[in-house]
């Protein structure tokens, strides 16, 4: 069996093996999906390692490329999705032989870190090969119990009318010390506006402000969830009256029973208001995995949002 690069002509047998592997789910696996999510990428083409047996694709591992930024720094990284072992191979350490070789690969490469939300069952075999739990992602929840079926479908955002705001939000410059996705050009559009699993809409005044989400439906009913916020200049006490107005009329249209939020983006001068429900740590549980040359990444001033941590 040989470990080795995967090349164009792997993907029909790739796409194969996923969903033999992990089955269609609530994420179909698709050419399409895959082209959009590791190719088009604007962080770059993802590292992909196969696992071939004479000719038989019966492993694959791919690290999905990501940055963050804190103040002026860049931080390289990149989140561990899309493994999937043929039943037929399952028990034989393909997996933490393909994970390994990988991470070889990217710690040449200058690579700072892996993060992902691996479930239950992955979670072992992730944390015996260096990974650390960095605990579940704090979630700002306001509930709303008086609600029925919504009848209303929600409109199609337009996207194309907002492109002024996107590329000063891709060209902004953040002197946060905490750590988020580091918007390049080309961003937005890549993560929400071409995203073919799910539609995301928005709500901003073109100008100061984006905030970014998706109406999701689950077993606790209706889910607004705020996958993004942005503030621009200029973001002040009428725009932020006008952006909680805008949140609570959608919140009814559409009748949803939950809004939710990263607890990490919230703090006493929070321009979104949810109410005085407690942050509560509920949300998916992040591992990360040192690299190279970054210090303890469990102790870094992380400041994740939905978007960054969703499974897509």
């Amino acid at each position: 069996m040989q470990i080795r690069k995967a090349v164009a002509e792997d993907l029909p047998a790739i796409i194969c093996l996923l969903k033999a592997s992990l089955g269609e789910s609530m994420i179909p696996k698709s050419e399409q999906l895959w082209k959009w999510k590791h190719e088009d990428n604007p962080f770059g083409k993802s590292p992909v390692l196969v696992a071939d047996d004479k000719g038989i694709i019966c492993g694959v591992r791919v690290f999905l490329r990501w940055e963050f930024r804190q103040g002026e720094s860049v931080i390289k990284a990149c989140r561990a999705v899309d493994t999937a072992i043929h039943p037929d191979y399952q028990g034989k350490g393909i997996f933490k032989s393909l994970t390994l070789s990988l991470i070889e690969e990217l710690k040449a490469e200058g690579v700072d870190l892996i993060y992902n939300t691996p479930n239950t069952e992955s979670m072992p075999g992730y944390l015996k090969m260096g990974w650390e739990k960095w605990g579940k992602l704090p979630l700002k929840m306001h509930f709303n119990l008086n609600v029925g079926k919504s009848k209303n479908l929600i409109q199609v955002s337009d996207w194309k009318s907002i492109e002024g705001l996107i590329r000063k939000v891709e060209c902004s410059n953040s002197n946060s010390e905490q750590i988020q996705t580091n918007p390049v050009p080309g961003y937005l559009h890549w993560r929400y506006c071409n995203c073919p699993l799910f539609p995301y809409h928005y709500i901003s005044d073109k100008e100061t402000y984006l905030l970014i989400y998706r109406i999701k439906e689950g077993q606790l009913g209706k889910e607004l969830r705020i996958v993004d916020f942005y503030e621009l200049p200029g973001f002040g006490i009428n725009e932020k009256k006008q952006l909680n107005i805008r949140l609570k009329t959608i919140q009814k249209i559409q009748k949803v029973r939950f809004t939710s939020f990263s607890g990490l983006r919230i703090h006493k001068n929070s321009p979104i208001k949810l109410g005085i429900s407690p942050v509560l740590s509920i949300g998916p549980e992040v591992t990360l995995r040192k690299v190279s040359s970054v210090g303890d990444p469990v102790k870094m001033p992380w400041a994740w949002s939905l978007g960054d941590l969703e499974v897509f």
